[in-house]
């Protein structure tokens, strides 16, 4: 197992999170940012768990790290996102949607079943993104993206859907999605027009897990290490700044 990368990107996520808060009563009433590749989510001082059936809270308003709930669900859990007083949780049959109106207590909203794939979600406005990804891990499925209309928690609609080579992790900022195609590198495309979205750049020479795109700078991690960009919100160039390189090891 290629633990190392599991754990830089962690390190990147806590990085990410603590840039939205500068104080206590700050995070109790934020969100954190992480990548869709993660398996826990925070928001407004409590933190939320995806395991494989089961999601864990966790009350951290105070400094406090105490486990106040834990929710069953149906099962393969693989992602979690929070945004506003929802959770979007990528499973291996479908994305999960869970209101944390009472943060205590996530109440299941609805399910958007799709291709048995693996599926990490990132939401934007009223817009999900979801990357389905076939391999042994993820029994049968399709190599695509989805973009998703979740206006209507109680009825998502597909708006379109892309093929990909083999995509992982995603992020989204603007009018700018970042997808990771693993050995096939990371792409970026403009969504302005749904309907058909375009390629802005593709960096072909790395391998790409995840990422996160945070006010012009984007983090991405992936077998060959940690790397930092500057991307133009307009134009989707990139401009690699630091690098952290990790050597492969074999599962």
């Amino acid at each position: 197992m290629r633990t190392i990368k599991l754990l830089y990107f962690l390190v990147l996520v806590c990085i990410a999170a603590a840039c939205e808060s500068d104080s206590a009563s700050e995070l109790n009433n934020s969100q954190g940012t992480g990548g869709s590749m993660t398996r826990f989510a925070i928001s407004n001082g409590y933190m939320y768990i995806a395991n494989q059936n089961t999601i864990s809270v966790f009350d951290i308003r105070n400094n406090t790290f105490e486990k106040i709930n834990m929710i069953s669900t149906t099962g393969g859990l693989e992602t979690i996102v929070a945004r506003g007083e929802y959770l979007y949780l990528g499973a291996t049959d479908a994305m999960y949607i869970y209101s944390i109106t009472d943060p205590v207590e996530p109440t299941f909203i609805f399910r958007y079943a799709h291709i048995v794939s693996c599926d990490p979600v990132v939401v934007q406005g009223n817009r999900a993104f979801v990357t389905l990804r076939s391999g042994s891990a993820c029994n049968r499925g399709a190599n695509a993206l989805e973009i998703i209309d979740i206006t209507n928690k109680n009825n998502p609609s597909l708006i379109a859907n892309y093929p990909m080579l083999s995509p992982h992790g995603l992020g989204v900022d603007g009018n700018l999605l970042f997808i990771c195609e693993g050995e096939h590198g990371l792409k970026v495309f403009d969504i302005q027009n749904e309907q058909s979205i375009q390629l802005k750049h593709h960096i072909e020479n790395i391998h790409a897990y995840d990422v996160i795109p945070l006010n012009g700078i984007l983090l991405l991690t992936g077998e060959d290490g940690v790397f930092q960009y500057r991307y133009d919100s307009e134009k989707g160039d990139l401009v690699l700044l630091s690098k952290i390189p990790v050597k492969r090891t074999e599962e």
